[in-house]
């Protein structure tokens, strides 16, 4: 294996367009597995977690090294799911290439632009690949018009389809200026251009070498003078131009009858550029902040950025990384930077799918994996201690849906708190937290499915099942108006030492957010002062469990300014339990009632949305708070009670069609209107009554 031979990159694509089939033809071609995998079938050599093969989805990115023409090729297959795609944007953190699969039957998905913003953020090389030609309504040209208009892109096929839809049976190959042919082993044969299409090959080919001589000085001015380009000068064009984002080349084919991959194969090495012409990288030094720049040599001082970790209860961690300088060989010690810590590592391991092949030394551009490191997690980078750097990773989405998790068991909290640990490893998206004023365990993630997925995966690895539920919102009760002179005396008698205690209080409202201020203004000797601690201890106890509802109480100021006590009978827990009772009256004389939690939420539409999302977020008690225009998008930023978003991700996605984005954020408490207060104090009635 030689760097200038190392070609890494990774597939991407809206869900449903057959990336992972386009994947699994490219390893049959490669003569990588013996038949290709079907995703249908659950036989796929990239999809094969249960989760993955159930649903008939990517969720984890799997890879693959193959050989194709004295070249090593890192695979890298990411999900199109939207629940997933902090998946490809960790596989994106590292390409050197990007392989874009397209429908031909439908190019534009909800997704689409999402995905592709993703591709364009990284300044890859792509190749475009139109997959699905033999389907009913497919339209290559078609399909690149509407791919042009959604993406504003620049897109040249190097390849034409040989009739279309069932009769799809083959390429002409632009650059060749040869037709091929596939059985349905792959296997191509070169036959005659068709006639038919020789208007049509002979405007392409001239479109292609006018793009080739676009990227060249030297090659536009002999084609502006009419000379023509040898192919190894269209070739050279072609790739100065696709290095340099001027254009996407586009290949068609069809996944499924094995058409196609064996030419985006040539194209990714012929095209796409090794870590050599990909050049040096910078991090930063992590001790000094000053910029480190590090060269794609195999003698230069080792580094890689572990952007993916794999969790088995069994061979535990394994670490994925991709190599930017050096030569990782097996066992040895590394510096993580980013923990500043040392670690002794054994094998290297290059990834096939599932399985996994010893290494014996790793060059720049490798995907490799590490075995069972302690503190490493995803994110970090690995160096040579002697030569330190840290390179930055990629920022996640925030959660969209949060569930409260219930064991099914008694006795098993702890171990779903380990195993969530383990898995968030695995997916640093998932956050579990504990309301504390709710004094549930909550699990938030990327959607319904991530969410599901994520309690399979639990459930499958680690043997612990869960219930779900929606979380309990964290209301709060305060009170309206001032009570002055509330007057409570604790007083019991039981044979032997009695208990006596009167405590006078004044109670007022705070402004929103204030939290609870205790005022301690006693004059003469009713209430010895030894007392008093006890009295702010009580009040402090009765915040936590309003009268109202047994919600804590906020935004309230105590003035505790007289009561009287007994020589024998008046003690700490005699004040503790009157100043309890006497903040409980007086709450229930001052106009109490509820506050809800408000969150910010920004949503993000495309324009026809605008008014549906506006009307819908109204009908949730929402105040829009304003709107800014984007590029055929529409942010909406409003206040909206968390009550009524608890599963806002689900309803966006049927408004908008899978094309609606949003965040949300805490802000503040507000009132909960009358009507509503009433239903939530019965039902907290209810509940105390069973």
């Amino acid at each position: 294996m030689e760097t200038t031979g190392i070609r890494n990159f990774a597939i991407v694509s809206q869900s449903g367009s057959g990336k992972t089939s386009l994947a699994e033809a490219m390893l049959f071609a490669a003569k990588a597995v013996k038949k290709p995998g079907r995703v249908d079938d659950g036989t796929s050599v990239l999809d094969f977690e249960p989760e993955e093969i159930k649903r008939k989805i990517t969720i984890s990115t799997a890879f693959y090294l193959m050989n194709w023409k004295k070249c090593s090729l890192f695979l890298m297959d990411t999900p199109g799911e939207d629940n997933f795609l902090h998946e490809s944007m960790m596989a994106l953190r590292v390409a050197d290439s990007c392989l874009f699969v397209a429908d031909a039957v439908d190019p534009v998905k909800p997704q689409t632009r999402k995905i592709w913003s993703m591709v364009s953020e990284t300044s890859a090389p792509v190749i475009m690949f139109v997959n699905k030609m033999d389907r009913e309504r497919a339209d290559f040209n078609k399909t690149l018009d509407a791919l042009r208009d959604a993406l504003g892109l620049r897109l040249v096929p190097v390849t034409l389809p040989i009739g279309s839809q069932e009769d799809f049976k083959g390429i002409v190959d632009l650059i060749q200026m040869k037709a091929f042919e596939f059985s349905e082993d792959g296997k191509k044969t070169v036959v005659d251009i068709p006639s038919s299409m020789a208007d049509e090959v002979e405007e392409q080919r001239s479109n292609l070498i006018e793009y080739a001589a676009e990227s060249d000085e030297e090659l536009l001015e002999k084609f502006l003078e009419g000379e023509d380009l040898s192919p190894e000068e269209i070739v050279s064009g072609l790739r100065q131009g696709i290095m340099d984002g001027g254009f996407v080349p586009v290949v068609c084919g069809s996944a499924l009858n094995q058409i196609g991959a064996s030419t985006v194969l040539d194209h990714i090495v012929q095209f796409m550029p090794s870590p050599v012409e990909k050049g040096a990288v910078s991090g930063e030094n992590p001790e000094t902040g000053d910029e480190v720049v590090m060269e794609p040599d195999p003698d230069a001082p080792f580094s890689a950025l572990v952007f993916k970790t794999l969790t088995d209860p069994y061979a535990g961690r394994l670490s994925i990384m991709r190599i930017y300088s050096g030569k990782l060989m097996p066992d040895g010690t590394l510096l993580n930077s980013s923990k500043q810590e040392k670690e002794k590592y054994g094998q290297v391991f290059f990834l096939k799918g599932k399985g996994q092949e010893a290494a014996k030394e790793a060059l720049p551009g490798s995907i490799v994996a590490i075995a069972k490191l302690k503190v490493t997690q995803t994110g970090d980078t690995l160096c040579d201690p002697a030569n330190p750097v840290k390179y930055p990773f990629v920022e996640f989405p925030n959660p969209v849906i949060t569930y409260t998790l219930k064991p099914k068991s008694r006795g098993d909290e702890e171990k779903i708190t380990n195993a969530l640990a383990r898995l968030r490893e695995e997916d640093p998206t998932i956050k579990v937290s504990r309301n504390a004023e709710t004094n549930e365990l909550l699990i938030s993630g990327q959607g319904q499915i991530h969410i599901d997925a994520t309690i399979e995966k639990m459930k499958r690895k680690f043997g612990v099942t869960v219930d779900l539920t929606t979380p309990k919102i964290a209301y709060r009760e305060t009170i309206k108006a001032p009570k002055k002179g509330v007057v409570y005396r604790h007083k019991k008698q039981t044979g032997g030492a009695g208990q006596f205690a009167e405590v006078h209080f004044d109670i007022t409202p705070l402004p929103r957010g204030e939290g609870f201020e205790f005022e301690e203004a006693l004059v003469g000797m009713n209430v010895p002062r030894n007392f008093v601690p006890a009295v702010e201890k009580g009040i402090q106890e009765a915040l936590q469990s309003g009268p109202l509802a047994g919600y804590p109480v906020t935004d309230v100021k105590i003035r505790f300014y007289d009561g009287k006590s007994h020589e024998v009978d008046s003690s700490e827990m005699a004040f503790k339990i009157a100043s309890i009772q006497c903040f409980k009256k007086g709450v229930l004389e001052a106009k109490p009632t509820l506050l809800e939690p408000i969150v910010k939420i920004t949503v993000t539409v495309p324009d026809d949305s605008v008014g549906d999302i506006i009307g819908d977020l109204n009908s949730r008690r929402g105040k829009v708070m304003g709107m800014e225009p984007g590029d055929g998008v529409q942010t909406v930023t409003a206040m909206v009670p968390l009550a009524e978003v608890q599963k806002y991700v689900l309803d966006l996605n049927a408004m908008t069609a899978g094309q609606g984005t949003f965040t949300v954020e805490p802000s503040h408490y507000e009132e909960v209107p009358p009507n509503l207060t009433e239903k939530i104090v019965a039902a907290a009635q209810q509940k105390e009554e069973k």
